[in-house]
This record gives C-alpha cells, structure tokens and sequence, in this order.
C-alpha cells in the first residue's frame, strides 16, 4: 500500500469544495470525489421550461460588499475564486403575521435602520435590539479566538466576560434578560428556522451572530444562483493542481487499528494520508465506515443528537413580473402564529402549518428569469419522521396538496394572486431531497442545535469529535450546522487543520 494523494475529500458540496481548495492551495495533493455529475450538492440550479430555478439557497450572510468583506467571500479571494457576481438586498426580511393582533413588517439592513424600525414597530425596544446587536458583535470576537484552538479560561473571563455570561442561555433567556417586548421578540427572532431551532432551544450567540451578520453585511445572492459558486470553487482547485472526479461514488471508508487509510471507489482502492468526509454523519456511520471500526463514543454522540428538520420547497415560474404581482421584498415569511415554540410545534405533524417562505429572486436580479416573468420558491419545515407514513400510491396526490395550502396561505397573507399566472411548477419533498443529497429524512441540516449541543459547545470539541485518525468531517454535521455560509466555513475550517497536521506530520 502506498500513498497516491496526500488528501481526499469524499463528496464536492460546500463543505468538500471549500476543503478542497484549502488543502489543494497549500500544497497538498488533493482529490476530491463526487457521485453526481456535477458539484454543490445543495449548491446547484436546474432548468424547467424557459426558467432557471435555484435548487436551495435562500440568501448568504458571510459575504459582503466591498470593502467590508466578511469570511465567505474572504475564503472565496484567498483561494482565488473570484468569478462570482454578487447582488445585495436591500432589506433582510418580511415578516407577516395575518389575523387580528398581527404585523407585517419590513425590516432593513443597516443596524441603525434596522433598530428605527423595530422601534416603529414596537415603541420602547431599541435599546434592547442595539443591545443584541453589542452582544452580537462580542459573540463574533469570542467565537473567532475559540476557533483559534484551546482557549484560555483567564482570557475568557477577562476579555470576554459578556459572551461567558450568555452562553449557556437561549435566545429567549436573553431577549427576555434585555426586556425586551414580547412583540419584538417575536419579529427579531424570524430567520430561527434557518438554524433549524426555536427562540426557546437556540443558543443566543449562534442566532445573535447570524443576525448581526445578515443586517450589518448585507443578504447576498450569486447572480447565476448558487451553482455560480460551485463552478467558481471547482476552477481554483483545478487551478491549485487538485483533482475532482464525477460519477465517482465512494463506496467505503478504508479504516484500519482506528486509522483511515483511503476510500474504495469504483471497485477500486485509493490510498491517503488524509480523508476529509462532506458526507452526512449518519449516512457515513450507516453505510461507508467498517462497524468494526467505530469507536463507541463516536455513535454514542451521533444518536443523542436529533436528525434537524426537512422541507418541502415548490418552486414556480409565473409567466408575470415581480412587479405586476404585487411582489417587491426577496424574502417573505409567513408565519400561523407569533411564537417560534408554536411554529415550531406546528411543524412537527402533516396538517398543514401555515408556515411558509416565499422568496423572489426577481427583486435582487432582475434578469434571472425572461423578461415579463420571475421565479418564486416556497419552503415549508418538517420536524421529525412525520413522512414514515405516507404510502408510495399517496405521494404524488400528497405533494399538490401541500403546495396548493402553500401557495394560498401565502396569497392570503401577502394579499397577492399567484395561482392564474403559474407557467411552470416543481415540488420538491423529504423523499426528493433524501434521494439527491443521501440525508436522513432528506435533512439537508446535519444535526438539530439544542443548547447542549450549541455552536459553542462544538467548536471548542470539534477535534475531540474526530475520534477516527486522519478523518475528518466537514459540511451540515459540522460545527456551524446548516447554511451555504456554515458549510463553506466548515470545509474552510477542516481544511486548514488538515493542513496543520500534514505540515506537521501527523
């Protein structure tokens, strides 16, 4: 047996390009393999019609316009993959809760914007918001000298005694130490299901840190959707002598005496001093790692964690503008009820929910569909095994009815009309994402967040969860969890320290 690459990276999505990159742009020989015939995984786009969708991205929070860069498109220039046109939204988000008592609103980027309107909205909580905000911009820092490798505790308690005092609180425990109003809270806490947990089970820092990131940075889309980015990723491990093979499905991880040794493939064996898995947890324990060769701690943590949620998504091609829709905010949230417990609670069953977003792509890129037209895509969440049940004879009948309480409760709520001017219509469910992307349940989140097991809580044992010599994973299961920036973060971050070990012989 000899060593044919220094490193692979099993599976190209976020996590394995950005890997990938890293380990191929210091000098190691890097192959990366992938059973699709294209990379991204999540990050790609697909055709129906004259319409190009976007397959899952709702917007990314690490970019950045010049020259306030944040860490995406920072790794994206250190390694060179600069072909990405980026567009920036002017507003974060849309938040409508229909019925009596409720609100829409419309909350900008730019802190201080933000916090005028938060305040218009809710008199008396801005300083309670620019609270979040000081806190936030803590947690940033803190977060960023964990990531560094063993903390000091003197360090912590001294320069960073805010972010020691909230870390082991929910977002909820904060807003409600802050008094803030009930009201506010229930508006600056609408992007909670993009981490997958409810105001009550997220930890403050994680939701604190994405929502500084998104109003202070601006939301930004790749102008040819997110396989934009994939490609960009792909040429500049080319460009770093790296290898990427399609049509490649790993169908082994070599382990032996707790060392990985290389990957079969192609009923063939591939040897390296380092694999790099952009493989879910579960799918990896499950089917690719010898039983024989799981250390009992490693399986031990993967089934005390909960599998995170799932989606339906419908994605539409209208044959009208944004425009003559009605339609001029890129994301709408529509949301049953103001709690994110009960929202939460809701999505945990088949009946319908109420819960939706809706996203236009039209309102940042103008040009991304035909003139005359725009491209709308829906998501809904699911919470646990609630499709174990539906049988293959009811599945088809059971995806239009879905997306058909989609598409009203969002007309209602927006006060639009969609249903006339649909050209083209696509319904994506568990089983569709689970036959793509090879998750559990069709997650595409990894693992759910809950306060024991906190963004936290796993950066500072994410080496203490690599039990398996010279494997290591990267991507949703990672210690950012889910998300486009998360993902590219995650492969950033198991990159650099695969390139730590090579350089230091381990």
């Amino acid at each position: 047996m000899s060593r044919q690459y220094d490193v692979i990276v099993v599976g190209a999505g976020n996590g394995g390009l950005a890997a990938g990159g890293i380990t191929s742009k210091n000098g190691l020989s890097t192959l990366v393999l992938e059973r699709h015939n294209i990379p991204g995984g999540s990050a790609t786009s697909f055709r129906r019609g004259r319409f190009e969708f976007e397959t899952s991205l709702h917007e990314l929070a690490e970019v950045g316009p010049n020259p306030f860069e944040g860490t995406v498109r920072q790794l994206f220039d250190e390694l060179g993959a600069k072909d990405v046109e980026w567009h920036f939204e002017e507003n974060a988000f849309r938040v409508v809760l229909p019925g009596e008592g409720g609100f829409d609103a419309t909350l900008p980027t730019g802190e201080e914007a933000f916090a005028d309107e938060m305040e218009r909205q809710v008199p008396g909580c801005r300083e309670s918001v620019k609270a979040v905000f000081e806190l936030g911009r803590h947690a940033i820092e803190a977060i960023q000298y964990l990531s560094k490798g063993t903390p000091d505790p003197a360090v912590l308690q001294s320069e960073y005694a805010d972010f020691m005092r909230i870390a082991s609180h929910t977002t909820k425990e904060v807003l409600d130490a802050l008094h803030m109003p009930k009201r506010a809270q229930d508006i600056l806490v609408t992007y909670w299901c993009y981490l997958g947990a409810p105001a009550d089970q997220l930890d403050f820092l994680y939701y604190a840190l994405m929502l500084i990131l998104y109003v202070q940075l601006r939301p930004a889309m790749p102008k040819m959707r997110s396989h934009e980015m994939s490609l960009a990723l792909e040429k500049a491990i080319h460009e770093h002598g790296g290898e990427i093979w399609y049509n490649s499905e790993v169908e082994r991880i070599l382990v032996k005496d707790g060392k990985a040794y290389g990957v079969a493939v192609d009923g063939k064996e591939i040897y390296a001093e380092h694999i790099i898995c952009n493989s879910h947890m579960g799918n990896a324990l499950s089917r690719l790692l010898p039983a024989e060769e799981i250390p009992e701690k490693m399986l031990k943590l993967a089934n005390a964690r909960d599998i995170a949620l799932s989606f339906v998504t419908v994605y539409l091609g209208m044959n009208r503008s944004a425009e003559e829709l009605g339609i001029h905010d890129y994301s709408n949230f529509v949301i049953p009820c103001a709690d994110s417990r009960e929202q939460y609670n809701r999505c945990c069953s088949m009946e319908d929910s109420g819960y939706a977003i809706m996203n236009c792509l039209n309102t940042v890129i103008p040009e991304s569909s035909p003139e005359g037209t725009c491209t709308l895509f829906f998501t809904t969440m699911y919470y646990g095994d609630v499709w174990k049940d539906v049988k293959p004879e009811e599945y088809k009948k059971l995806k239009i009815k879905i997306a058909g309480e989609i598409i009203e409760n969002c007309e209602k709520a927006l006060g639009i009309t969609l249903k006339p001017y649909i050209e083209e219509i696509v319904i994506a469910a568990p089983p569709t994402f689970a036959r793509y992307l090879m998750t559990p349940r069709g997650t595409p989140y990894g693992y759910q967040f809950d306060m024991w097991d906190s963004i936290m809580m796993r950066t500072m044992n994410v080496e203490a969860e690599e039990p398996i010599k010279n494997l290591r994973f990267c991507g949703a299961c990672g210690e950012r969890g889910d998300g486009y920036s998360s993902a590219y973060i995650s492969g950033m971050n198991t990159g650099l320290r695969t390139v730590r070990d090579a350089k230091e012989g381990k």
